[in-house]
């Protein structure tokens, strides 16, 4: 079956930097330098009821926001379907539900915690707002999340014979407790650096935490899309050689070379674990590919790879290429194709060819 590309038609995303009003994208840029950047909480009222907020955790004000959001600005009220991924769910509800189950000891327990932090929770917030009876799935994938959504999205568009629009997206949360247990077992610095710094120092294990919410609205239809999801690739700790055959794949796929390529949006973590891998990706690239990175932005989370495609959609959209992003400038004029290289901890690569369609 020919897969069937997914039309990006608007992209939400809810991170440390003020990615929910694209004018103000990195005007300024926020670091940190304690190794936990926490996301810029927008304005909730306009898609939750002042009542509900109070009940819900920031991890669902989060998702039904950035949900909603992209759906509004795609022109959608009612999308054909629902595809939510999340590594962790809601942490902070179970961290609660956890402590009380300690200091209650298993008695009279408030189940709303519980119920909070299941993985589907958002899912079902953003079908009872937006009216969606039909496709409803959820993810939980580690690194592979946010993929395995746009996988399944892919295959749904293809064997669709008419125009359909899906909402498909991800988000994780980071709290003080999360960081602390993680950072025991090398997936945080013990020497953090600012966050401006991290690909700078990937001579150590580890990276900085983050967090994120991001929704897209997709559709088999190219009307009114700014830019597509050509191809998808996931690769299970691949070798060096591993990765480069997968880089060397997706491009046949795609009919491209590697002196097509515009931009590289690398997922740098400054992990010295994925150095070689990092390096494989940015040493595929032709004097005409510019290189940018993202998790010095947003940190490292198991569905970050939602910042770097909503980054690439960005650069597709404004056709501009910020300093703060750029590791590497070259020397094409345009940004019109994109390979993107996700690395995780685990070892974890994805791949996609994101195209502009202006």
């Amino acid at each position: 079956m020919t897969m069937q590309p997914l039309y990006i038609i608007s992209a939400c995303s809810i991170t440390a930097q003020d990615t929910y009003n694209r004018e103000n994208f990195l005007n300024p840029v926020r670091s940190i330098d304690d190794g936990r950047l926490f996301v810029i909480d927008p304005d909730y009222t306009k898609y939750i009821n002042p009542v509900a907020i109070r009940r819900m955790s920031r991890m669902l004000k989060r998702g039904i926001t950035a949900g909603m959001r992209s759906l509004d600005e795609a022109g959608i009220k009612t999308p054909d379907g629902i595809i939510v991924g999340t590594s962790r769910g809601s942490v902070t509800d179970m961290e609660i539900f956890l402590h009380e189950l300690i200091e209650l000891d298993e008695q009279a327990l408030n189940p709303a915690g519980f119920i909070q932090s299941t993985y589907n929770s958002v899912n079902g917030w953003l079908a009872m707002l937006s009216k969606c009876t039909g496709y409803n799935q959820t993810y939980v994938h580690r690194g592979f999340t946010l993929e395995l959504c746009l996988f399944d999205a892919m295959l749904m568009l293809s064997e669709a014979k008419e125009k359909k629009h899906l909402l498909a997206g991800a988000f994780d949360e980071l709290t003080p407790e999360y960081f602390t247990i993680r950072t025991k077992i090398n997936y945080y610095k013990e020497q953090l650096p600012n966050s401006l710094n991290l690909y700078k120092h990937d001579d150590s294990t580890g990276s900085i935490g983050g967090e994120g919410a991001h929704f897209f609205t997709v559709s088999n239809d190219p009307a009114n899309a700014t830019s597509s999801l050509r191809s998808l690739a996931m690769l299970q700790k691949p070798t060096v050689a591993e990765l480069q055959a997968g880089i060397d794949n997706i491009l046949k796929e795609n009919n491209l070379d590697k002196e097509d390529i515009d931009v590289l949006v690398c997922g740098m973590n400054g992990d010295s674990r994925t150095r070689s891998l990092v390096d494989t990706a940015i040493n595929n690239c032709s004097a005409n590919t510019t290189v940018v990175n993202f998790k010095h932005l947003g940190g490292e989370y198991d569905t970050a790879s939602g910042f770097g495609l909503w980054l690439a959609d960005h650069l597709c959209r404004t056709q501009l290429i910020p300093s703060e992003v750029t590791c590497k400038v070259g020397t094409s004029a345009s940004v019109k194709n994109i390979l993107f290289c996700n690395t995780t901890i685990m070892g974890n690569v994805s791949l996609m060819v994101v195209t502009s369609v202006n």
